[in-house]
């Protein structure tokens, strides 16, 4: 795959509808890759387990705030690591792979969590099928889990996309 042309965005964000901005156009860029990559008729079990398999948790670097197309994650990302990314580049991989496996993005949601509204300091994403949320944190051990924080908030996909 190493024709693929990579995304990343290492900047200062305005705020956070600015950061969710830049996550969802980060997940768009991603949805050709994924499909390329992992085949568009996957199953949200199977979504869980390549992610599983390909994902490897690693903070960012001191000072930078990087939000990661797929194909920088999995192919030339800042670790050096192929599938190392913290939780918001986990995001744009779970809604990525979404998109590409034809779930509709009004089911989609970013699931921001933390100790206050001001700066919640974990993201993950939650997709909605028969009125029954299911959580997709690759932070977590097992599909459909999520951490206990006092603050959380959903954000629809369907506002930047």
């Amino acid at each position: 795959m190493n024709d693929y042309t990579t995304i990343e965005f290492k900047k200062k964000y305005k705020d956070l509808n600015d950061t969710l901005f830049w996550l969802c156009r980060q997940a768009k860029e991603s949805i050709d890759y994924c499909s390329f990559r992992w085949g568009s008729n996957n199953t949200i079990d199977t979504i869980w387990t390549i992610g599983k398999q390909n994902l490897i948790y690693k903070n960012d670097k001191k000072g930078i705030e990087q939000i990661q197309s797929v194909g920088t994650l999995m192919e030339n990302n800042i670790h050096s690591i192929q599938g190392a990314g913290d939780c918001d580049c986990f995001t744009v991989f779970t809604i990525a792979m979404l998109l590409a496996n034809n779930y509709k993005k009004e089911n989609i949601y970013i699931y921001l969590q933390g100790r206050n509204k001001k700066s919640p300091s974990h993201v993950l994403t939650m997709f909605t099928k028969n009125n029954k949320n299911i959580y997709i944190d690759f932070t977590e051990p097992h599909l459909n889990m999520k951490r206990s924080y006092k603050y959380f908030d959903i954000v629809p996909i369907s506002l930047y996309l």
